[in-house]
């Protein structure tokens, strides 16, 4: 007998957690995300944080951003496709608009790629308020 896929109820937990990403200007990572979603909801879990947001991330409503660093993933809500600068001294996360030399895809059709799914651009380096990048 095949099991059927559980229907996805749109919880209290999620709603939360979804305002908590849609407030713009901050990348915030599962432990910010629970830590504020406690002022709201005190008893929930940050197991249930961390599903709510796979969930959303699956539901193409949220979006996972990893660095190269040892750092967490960080989180932001649906939002116009663009790139991100990791500052590597403070570990700052800021949202940069996409170069326009990539607003198009310029190499679909010249090479062996039939479609391109995302885009995911990470710019490293040390954000103004760190000062130049170590070497």
């Amino acid at each position: 007998m095949e099991r059927q896929r559980k229907k996805s109820r749109n919880t209290k937990q999620r709603a939360v957690i979804l305002d908590i990403l849609k407030k713009g200007g901050y990348h915030p990572t599962a432990e910010a995300i629970y830590q504020e979603a406690r002022k709201v909801i005190p008893n929930i879990s940050l197991g249930t944080v961390y599903r709510n947001l796979n969930f959303l991330r699956e539901q193409g409503l949220a979006r996972e951003i990893r660095s190269d660093s040892d750092s967490s993933s960080r989180f932001e809500g649906k939002c116009p496709p663009h790139a991100h600068f990791h500052c590597t001294k403070c570990n700052a996360i800021l949202d940069l608009p996409f170069p326009q030399c990539l607003e198009e895809i310029p190499w679909k059709g010249e090479t062996h790629i039939s479609s391109v799914n995302s885009l995911d651009l990470h710019v490293i380096g040390a954000c103004s308020h760190c000062g130049p990048a170590a070497s």
